[in-house]
C-alpha cells in the first residue's frame, strides 16, 4: 500500500479532526468577518491550494455578494506592490507556509491596511505568522508529495469559514455530515481506463466544481505523467472546444450533456448535501482511481520524480 493510499483513506478523520478542533478558532474568525463586513475578497495561494481557494471564492461570492478576486504573489515578491486594502480581507491558504511570494504577499496586505486570514496545515509556519487569523486546518502529517487530505480539509476549513461569517446554518448543517459523506464509496465508471491506459485528459467544472476540477487536472498530471486541462464549462466553447474530437476524454463534474465527438465521463448523481461540498464528494473516488493509475503506469504515486513536498518559490 502507498502512503498516498493511506493518506486518502484517512481523509474522512481528518475531516472530523477539523469539525472538532478547528471550530472555535473558525467561528471566532468567521464572527470577525461578519462584523468587518468586507466587500472584497482576495486569496492567495499556489498549486492545489488554490484550486481550494477557487472553491472558497465562488462560495463567498454566491452566498456573501462579496467580490472575490485572486491576488497574484509576484505582484508582492517580484514588483514590490502594496495593494490597496484597507477594510478589506484576504485568505492565504497554504499546506506548508513557507513560500517566499505567499509570504511577501500576506505582509503585503498586512501593510496595505488589509486583515489577513491564512489557513494552513502548518500553524507554526512564517506564513501564519504574519497573519491576523491563523487557522489550522488539522489535516495531519501528510508525506506523499500529492496533496490530499489537506486540500480536501483546506476546502472545507474554507467552508466552515464562510458558514460562520454568512451565520449560515444551512451550510453549518451540512459541514456537520462530510465525514460520513466522504467515507461512502462512489465510482466514475469509465475513468479507470482513461487514466490507466491515456495520455490526455480535459475536465469541466462550473461555479465551486471549477476549483475541483483543477485539481483533478493538477493531480492527473502530477501523478499519471499525463496532459491534463481543467475548464469551465462555459469557458470550454470559447476556443478549447476545437481539440474535442476523435473520442477525445472528458471527465465532466457539472454532469452537463455530453460532448460531440468526445468520451465524455460524469460523476455518479450528487448527494445533494449542498452545492459547495457536493463537487468535494466527487474528488475522492478521483484521487483512489488516480493513485491505482499510477502504480499500473510503472509510477511511484508517493514521490514523482520531478517534485517535492514542499514548493518554494519566489
Amino acid at each position: 500500500m502507498s502512503i498516498l493510499s493511506r493518506e486518502i483513506a484517512e481523509i474522512p478523520e481528518a475531516a472530523a479532526r477539523l469539525l472538532d478542533r478547528g471550530a472555535p478558532a473558525l467561528a471566532e474568525a468567521g464572527a470577525r468577518l461578519r462584523a468587518q463586513d468586507p466587500s472584497i475578497l482576495a486569496t492567495i495561494a499556489r498549486g492545489s491550494s488554490d484550486h481550494a481557494a477557487t472553491v472558497l471564492a465562488y462560495g463567498a461570492g454566491a452566498l456573501s455578494g462579496v467580490v472575490p478576486l485572486s491576488y497574484p504573489p509576484s505582484l508582492a515578491s517580484l514588483h514590490h506592490q502594496v495593494p490597496r486594502l484597507s477594510g478589506q480581507v484576504a485568505v492565504a491558504i497554504s499546506q506548508s507556509g513557507r513560500s517566499e511570494d505567499l509570504l511577501a504577499a500576506g505582509r503585503a496586505v498586512v501593510a496595505g491596511g488589509g486583515h489577513l486570514i491564512v489557513l494552513t496545515n502548518r500553524f507554526d509556519s512564517p506564513l501564519a505568522r504574519a497573519a491576523g487569523d491563523a487557522l489550522d486546518i488539522h489535516a495531519g502529517p501528510e508525506h506523499a508529495v500529492a496533496a490530499t487530505k489537506s486540500f480536501v480539509n483546506s476546502v472545507l476549513a474554507g467552508a466552515m469559514l464562510l458558514a460562520e461569517w454568512q451565520d449560515d446554518d444551512a451550510l453549518r448543517a451540512a459541514l456537520v455530515r462530510m465525514p460520513e459523506a466522504l467515507s461512502q464509496p462512489r465510482r466514475i465508471d469509465g475513468l479507470d481506463a482513461v487514466l490507466t491506459g491515456g495520455d490526455r485528459l480535459m475536465v469541466l467544472g462550473r461555479s465551486a466544481s471549477l476549483g475541483i476540477a483543477g485539481e483533478v487536472a493538477l493531480k492527473a498530471m502530477e501523478l499519471c505523467g499525463m496532459t491534463a486541462l481543467a475548464y469551465s464549462s462555459a469557458e470550454v466553447r470559447h476556443g478549447p472546444m476545437q481539440i474535442l474530437r476523435d473520442g477525445y476524454p472528458v471527465l465532466d463534474l457539472t454532469r452537463g450533456a455530453a460532448l460531440p465527438d468526445t468520451r465524455t465521463l460524469h460523476p455518479p448523481a450528487p448527494t445533494g448535501l449542498h452545492p459547495l461540498l457536493d463537487p468535494l464528494l466527487d474528488l475522492v473516488p478521483i484521487y483512489v482511481a488516480l493513485e491505482q493509475a499510477a502504480r499500473a503506469r510503472g509510477l511511484n504515486p508517493d514521490v514523482p520524480d520531478r517534485l517535492k513536498k514542499e514548493t518554494v518559490t519566489v
